[in-house]
């Protein structure tokens, strides 16, 4: 292993080029051979509702409402994650790299996509992209060789965006460990776009995987392996790999259209994202429960409102206007307000398992909803620029709790409200009209959908 510090210029070729093709490729072995691949699961239940208080906002939440989402139980699949040994990988960027070309692996494979793009814009190169990823779906599978020699003390290298953003470690990155609490590795290293902690990464890591906290390690320079273990995620192959044990459940659902026309195209593969969920969320579900008790559980609130709290000078804090009025509705209706960033690991799954009904503005908490019991109503408020920018960024975390989540669009939070903001002016907070708080204290006393 070695560090390599200058930079790949390798976006500057055609796609070929740049994308590792799993299946096709060589440098990837199985460690063990996979018992399944992809399967459909039964999903959250999901709502969206548009309430603005501004007729032209209202007009635009309600015509991007996705009719999907209002069928009592679409098609979602899990995909599987499978230890892989690669040969010649560098991490770099919060990505991996086999033997010079980008690994589509999870969520560091929707960036380098995304980077790859960014550098060759323009139609041409997004449909030979497109007609390339089609190609691969054409001609592999997922016929890996098996690692022949011992693997067991094989360095672990997991792709990791940042150890600060609770929401992308927390879904992306931590889930990961599950397949490595057995492992023999001296080191199992987070490689990471940056390295600035906010804490948290290290007290969850102490709390749910204790027995190879003390193995774990990160790093935001550039790394290089001759033999390194790699956990795959399979979503990206449902576009990108003709395996028939990844086609079969798509091609079987004859009664869903929306699947009939998956593709490397980037709204299709934002539909693969929220229809689908890693089975190392599932898993990490289950390990974390297991670590708390019904007495831990007994002490929590049924109903609870999650705000940010302001002291924590490590949270970025977006207005949020109008949550003392609701606040005050709902504590009328058995409702207690509880701030997270004070709490330990565990004592956060615990309350959020706990729930009955948990109601919060957009934001990094709706992470824990791998957590959430099955019977919970999760309630997110958000508005026109979350529906645009960050709806289905929580859903796989809702998918595999398999809860009932419901999402209010209200307004933002801006000296006028009746402006659609672009992106490029950041994200701007909530603001939380009559309308909106009227809508959320009906859906949490019902407990269910309105």
């Amino acid at each position: 292993m070695q560090d390599m510090e200058q930079q790949s210029p390798l976006w500057a070729g055609p796609p070929d080029e740049y994308f590792f093709v799993v299946g096709r490729d060589p440098g990837l072995w199985f460690v063990e051979p996979p018992e399944w691949l992809v399967r459909p699961v039964p999903g959250a239940r999901v709502r969206q509702y548009g309430c603005s208080d501004y007729a032209n906002v209202q007009e635009v939440i309600e015509k991007n409402l996705e009719p999907r989402w209002q069928e009592t139980q679409p098609l979602v699949l899990e995909t599987n994650t499978l230890p892989v040994i690669g040969k010649d990988v560098t991490f770099r960027g919060g990505g991996a790299q086999v033997q010079d070309r980008f690994l589509p692996n999870g969520a560091s494979g929707d960036r380098s996509f995304s980077r790859y793009l960014k550098h060759n814009p323009g139609l041409r190169p997004f449909r030979q992209t497109n007609r390339f990823f089609a190609a691969a779906r054409q001609e592999t599978t997922m016929d890996l060789p098996i690692w022949p020699l011992e693997s067991g003390r094989i360095p672990v290298g997991i792709e990791c965006r940042n150890r600060t953003n609770f929401y992308h470690f927390m879904t992306e990155s931590l889930p990961l460990l599950v397949h490595y609490v057995d492992s023999q590795a001296e080191r199992i290293t987070f490689h990471c776009r940056n390295d600035d902690p906010s804490g948290f990464s290290d007290r969850f890591i102490r709390a749910i995987f204790p027995e190879i906290h003390d193995r774990v390690s990160f790093t935001a320079r550039a790394t290089s392996y001759e033999r390194v273990n790699i956990p795959l995620n399979l979503r990206h192959m449902i576009y990108a790999n003709g395996d028939p044990r990844i086609q079969q459940p798509i091609e079987s659902a004859q009664g869903d259209p929306e699947w009939q026309t998956v593709s490397a195209h980037v709204q299709r593969r934002k539909f693969i994202l929220k229809n689908t969920y890693d089975a190392s969320l599932r898993l990490l579900r289950e390990r974390a429960l297991s670590k708390i008790s019904q007495a831990d559980l007994d002490k929590m609130p049924k109903r609870i409102w999650i705000s940010r709290d302001d002291r924590n000078a490590n949270i970025k804090h977006r207005p949020l206007i109008g949550e003392e009025k609701l606040v005050a509705r709902l504590r009328d209706l058995g409702f207690e307000r509880m701030y997270f960033e004070s709490m330990a690991p565990l004592e956060q799954i615990a309350a959020v398992h706990a729930a009955e009904v948990i109601g919060a503005a957009h934001g990094a908490f709706f992470a824990n909803m791998i957590f959430a019991n099955p019977n919970a109503h999760i309630i997110e408020v958000g508005s026109v620029q979350t529906q645009f920018h960050r709806w289905g960024d929580f859903l796989g975390n809702a998918h595999a709790s398999g809860c009932r989540y419901s999402v209010v669009f209200g307004d933002t939070a801006q000296d006028d409200p009746s402006e659609i903001p672009s992106i490029k002016q950041g994200h701007i907070g909530v603001r939380i009209g009559d309308k909106a708080i009227d809508l959320i204290c009906r859906l949490a006393e019902q407990g269910q959908f309105d």
